[in-house]
């Protein structure tokens, strides 16, 4: 499997965010011999630590190479105490992130091992660094260790959650092409039987079924590029995005929305928000689709306020109201989970990807069942 190229800008930042400058490498400089003599004593004390536990006893049980395990975190331990701090620390942190993902190791048992390894500096420091010299040092290596692990979990993380992103990205890939196939030899089908016959009814709701698995293949793409994808951020006006969306909506099926009316009261003072364009195109598509499908029914109404909100965070405020039938108190937030619709022809990833563009973009979005029928849902995001 190929890997995202190390994150250096972010790694460096976590480096600069923990406080780690020259200064402290100067503190540890005269005691880096005292460390990296002890290398081999450290692997063998994180060896027996190690044994002594079940689940990676099993682990070291069955090491490959006699001895492998104890020459490479002897290794790590000499490269940690003759670091200085650069680039080629940061990525060899993340490569063994990256190396525990592949090896499917429990990061509970990486943390846990970054706990022993302060035990076993502690030990050495009060031991065999004067009193008025350890507490700098140990603070030093203290940040180190931090750095490391934040490096590490990070990496782990971020390829994990990867896999997982891969996997469904490829399974929505591979499904999408059979169905629009599918879908267009039911529509051949179609056109060849008596308008009026069972065979053509029966076609038809082949043919809305697959309609429907092939909006959910899409929206599933859809949610994990949301979910995983790297956002480009931008100035972006609210009103305009939101005023583009309710044009895509009600384009796609004008026959049923040219009927729904829209009211849109936007204030000139609402500025733009930082965002990614097409993010949160995606956020308002979503949100006005479920409107205007819960609002064509009796050809209702779909009010949208945008405002700027007098408070020292100045966030803009976007509430979007329809009329509708009356939702159930105990499917409102049922929702938010993928898969879940209470229409016939739903996906159960409209609202999903719209909550979670608005995570992305550090905004919320709640939703409210109304009690006369319809609902509010209200976005707050950041102003930029």
């Amino acid at each position: 499997m190929a890997y995202d190229a190390v994150p250096l800008d972010r790694l460096s930042y976590i480096r600069e965010k923990l406080g780690l400058s020259g200064d402290d490498l100067a503190v540890l400089e005269p005691y880096r011999h005292l460390f990296t003599s002890r290398k081999e004593e450290f692997a063998e004390y994180f060896y027996q630590f190690f044994d002594n536990i079940a689940e990676t006893h099993l682990i070291l049980e069955h090491e490959g190479r006699p001895g492998g395990l104890r020459k490479t975190w002897a290794a790590w331990f000499e490269l940690f105490f003759n670091s200085t701090l650069d680039t080629t620390l940061l990525a060899y942190l993340w490569r063994i992130g990256i190396r525990h993902v592949e090896v499917n190791l429990d990061q509970r048992y990486s943390n846990l091992g970054f706990s022993v390894i302060r035990q076993f500096c502690n030990q050495i420091a009060l031991a065999e660094i004067p009193p008025d010299k350890s507490t700098p040092v140990l603070s030093t290596i203290n940040k180190m260790l931090d750095l490391c692990l934040l490096i590490e979990t990070e990496a782990y993380i971020h390829n994990t959650t990867r896999c997982d992103l891969e996997v469904m990205k490829e399974v929505a890939d591979r499904v999408r092409n059979p169905v629009t196939v599918i879908g267009g030899n039911i529509k051949r089908l179609q056109k060849k039987v008596d308008t009026e016959s069972k065979e053509y009814d029966l076609l038809g709701r082949l043919f809305a079924e697959n309609q429907r698995l092939e909006g959910m293949v899409r929206d599933i793409r859809v949610y994990m590029d949301m979910f995983g994808g790297e956002l480009h951020l931008e100035s972006v006006a609210v009103t305009e995005a939101v005023k583009e969306a309710v044009e895509k909506v009600r384009a796609e099926d004008p026959a049923t929305r040219n009927g729904v009316r829209v009211e849109i009261d936007a204030d000139p003072e609402a500025g733009p928000v930082t965002g990614d364009p097409v993010a949160l195109q995606h956020l308002f598509y979503y949100l006005l689709q479920n409107s205007f499908e819960a609002a064509a029914a009796d050809k209702g109404l779909i009010r949208i306020t945008v405002v700027s909100e007098k408070k020292a965070s100045r966030n803009i405020r976007v509430e979007i109201s329809n009329t509708g039938t009356l939702i159930q108190a105990n499917d409102a937030e049922r929702l938010f989970t993928p898969f879940f619709s209470t229409k016939a022809a739903g996906t159960g990833f409209g609202l999903p990807i719209a909550r979670l563009a608005a995570r992305r973009h550090y905004g919320k979005l709640e939703f409210e069942p109304l009690s006369e029928g319809g609902a509010r849902v209200v976005v707050t995001l950041p102003a930029s």
